[in-house]
């Protein structure tokens, strides 16, 4: 489905970026892998390179406009081009907004907002001078559809990713490049805690219709989807893949 096709994919981590990374690869895709944890991303490419796929690992703070050109460069440098970008690396609050800082403020914004921005403007600069169009794909949250009581940041965060995700398809569009979102909801370990256990289904939630938690699975596909020439005639689209929790009043 994806023979021929690099895909550079953010926030590898043990979760939804990892699993994202290893089902494009098995759609035939060489994936590169980033996150600031040089670990994550080294794991995420050994799990891809010992199935027989091809993957690079590369470190890279999204927040810094060099660390940005270098990953971009490398992957260029080791492959050729780059066709397809997930954009899943992001942190989260854990304060309401009554005790929150501007530090926690301007952290996370700077991660999932101008890093987002910034790799993006990147890799959208590559596949113009390519000339042969392309995809991405933004991993919002449901908590970007909806208030929160525990947070503040984050969910504005993710609610500019969709409008972002939006205004990014209007402009690239001349260029063939397909510009389309994802929201998950609690899936596998919590946000910002990639090696906490996975939560269980024994304890299924309340809020989710089909009554299960998110599998790193479930959006992978979903991203897959996305990507692939079966979507070939969307952009500028949210898909919700969050077991119906924003369909049910709550």
């Amino acid at each position: 489905m994806l023979e021929g096709k690099v895909a550079l994919v953010s926030g590898t981590g043990p979760n939804i970026g990892a699993e994202i990374a290893r089902t494009l690869a098995g759609a035939g895709a060489t994936v590169v892998c980033l996150d600031l944890n040089e670990g994550y991303a080294k794991a995420a490419a050994d799990s891809i390179t010992a199935k027989g796929g091809k993957a690079l690992a590369v470190a890279c703070d999204i927040t810094s406009p060099s660390d940005v050109a270098r990953a971009v460069k490398s992957a260029v440098d080791a492959f050729g081009s780059i066709d397809i970008l997930i954009n899943d690396a992001a942190i989260t609050d854990r304060k309401p907004f009554l005790e929150a800082t501007l530090e926690d403020w301007n952290k996370v914004l700077g991660v999932i907002l101008t890093g987002t921005f910034l790799l993006s403007q990147a890799v959208a600069r590559q596949m113009v001078a390519q000339g042969k169009g392309g995809a991405m794909v933004n991993l919002i949250s449901t908590s970007g559809h909806r208030g929160e009581a525990i947070r503040i940041a984050y969910g504005v965060a993710k609610a500019g990713l969709l409008n972002f995700t939006r205004s990014l398809a209007v402009q690239l569009a001349p260029h063939r490049i397909r510009v389309n979102s994802v929201t998950p909801t609690q899936t596998g370990t919590p946000v910002g805690m990639p090696d906490a256990a996975p939560r269980s289904d024994a304890d299924p939630p309340k809020n989710i219709l089909v009554k299960r938690w998110g599998r790193p699975s479930d959006q992978a596909n979903a991203v897959l989807f996305m990507v692939s020439p079966s979507a070939d005639f969307i952009t500028g689209v949210d898909l919700p893949c969050d077991g119906g929790l924003l369909a049910q009043f709550p």
